[in-house]
């Protein structure tokens, strides 16, 4: 904020200086200019002008003022004298022109315009002077220079007068002389701004980052707790009297170990890979497979593992095409999808899995009539721990890494991952890899 408004003042600053220098280059070059004309013709621009003003003051004093009778005729003829003497100045002063063809041969602009200021005229007359207009001169506008004021007396007349020019443009010339400052000094402003926002956007950005990774942790921690914990009170249940005189308690102490044990190693290879994953040197071992073949076998896969959790519906459309995967992480990556679609579904869980060919890709879609994802979540689903929560608590478990995982796996295939989802209406996953 500081440096902001220090900018704001050298802008400031900047132009009140620039206005300052731009009237003073305007008075000092029409004062040489007057000077040099003064020097050269021993005239101001005014002789014409002030020699047919003594004719029209001579031929009023001798024709109107006869006539006035009343104070009312005497105002009316001053205000009308003031009036044609103005007229008579501003059409045959040459002044003015000189004045332009001069600055501009100085090399600025001379698009101006000109202006007369009477502060005393009055007729001479056989009985004595008769006052014209006696006038305070008034403050200077910001736009007027001021070149010179003068009192001449003629035959018939007397007459005080100042001539200036009047800068009507004078912030636009102060801005074509200041732009190259208050462009930097602008420019400098908007990066400010820009590193700012960069900056902002970035702590931001760590800051969701630091949020992701605690959540994980702390989900993480939750899940390898959870097995840990089961198996150490079944270890600790196998060590008492009654449960070793009894046969079925001990299969089945043995098979929740085994259980607990499996879904433990799964949890600890799902960080392995993605470890592996984010490592350089991961690369495929790619294998020629029929695609349709091989997806079957990991949809009857997974119904087995999960003891027929959902009704999935297969169609597979591609005619037994060929394509060069990888057979651990194509299993994983639809594995991960289907799960998923089991996870996050509030009623019971039907699937949709289709296989089908587009253009040079083979596409395999993993459809469900689960919860939906809310759009603000669908650029965030691939992220790294990206969980979605409502209220700040996470209604199903997980690590935040399957989708991750999956949209890796995909990629490093040379493929994509696409998603199509509503709030309460289901979500659809479609995976395309080249032929």
């Amino acid at each position: 904020m500081l440096f902001m408004a220090v900018q704001i003042y050298m802008i400031n600053s900047i132009w009140k200086q620039k206005e300052e220098l731009l009237l003073m280059r305007y008075k000092t070059l029409s004062r040489e200019g007057l000077s040099l004309l003064l020097s050269k013709k021993k005239a101001n621009g005014f002789e014409k002008a002030m020699d047919i003003t003594d004719k029209f003051a001579g031929l009023v004093a001798s024709e109107k003022l006869p006539v006035l009778k009343t104070a009312d005729d005497t105002a009316a003829f001053r205000k009308q004298v003031l009036e044609q003497t103005y007229s008579i100045i501003e059409k045959n002063e040459a002044l003015s022109s000189f004045l332009r063809s001069y600055i501009k041969k100085a090399g600025y602009e001379n698009d101006f315009k000109t202006e007369v200021f009477i502060s005393y005229f009055s007729l001479l007359t056989y009985d004595g002077p008769l006052e014209i207009a006696r006038i305070t001169p008034p403050d200077i506008p910001g736009t007027m220079v001021l070149v010179n004021s003068f009192m001449q007396e003629h035959n018939n007349f007397v007459i005080d007068y100042s001539f200036l020019i009047n800068l009507t443009n004078k912030k636009e010339m102060v801005f074509r002389e200041a732009f190259l400052s208050l462009a930097l000094i602008t420019g400098s402003i908007l990066i400010v701004i820009m590193v700012f926002v960069i900056t902002w956007r970035n702590l931001m950005e760590e800051k969701r980052l630091s949020d992701l990774k605690t959540d994980f942790i702390n989900n993480m921690t939750h899940e390898l707790k959870t097995p840990l914990s089961t198996i150490t009170v079944a270890g600790r249940t196998l060590e008492k009297e009654q449960i070793l005189n009894d046969p079925t308690r001990i299969l089945e102490t043995a098979h929740l170990i085994g259980k607990q044990s499996i879904h433990l190693n799964q949890l600890i290879n799902t960080i392995l890979e993605v470890s592996l994953l984010e490592r350089s040197e991961f690369e495929l071992t790619r294998q020629e497979v029929n695609v349709d073949e091989l997806t079957h076998q990991i949809v009857a896969s997974f119904l087995t593992s999960c003891d027929g959790c959902a009704v999935i519906k297969e169609e597979y459309n591609t005619g037994g095409v060929i394509v060069s995967l990888d057979l651990l992480y194509y299993t994983t990556m639809v594995n991960n999808l289907l799960a998923n679609a089991v996870k996050y579904c509030a009623s019971e869980p039907v699937i949709w899995i289709t296989t089908s060919s587009e253009d040079k890709n083979v596409a395999v879609t993993v459809a469900d009539n689960g919860v939906g994802i809310a759009r603000e979540h669908l650029d965030h689903i691939f992220e790294k721990f990206y969980r979605i929560t409502e209220g700040n608590i996470h209604k199903t478990k997980g690590l935040g890494l399957g989708l991750y995982y999956v949209n890796r796996i995909a990629n490093a295939h040379g493929g994509e991952v696409t998603v199509n989802s509503k709030p309460g209406k289901g979500t659809t996953f479609k995976i395309r890899i080249p032929l």
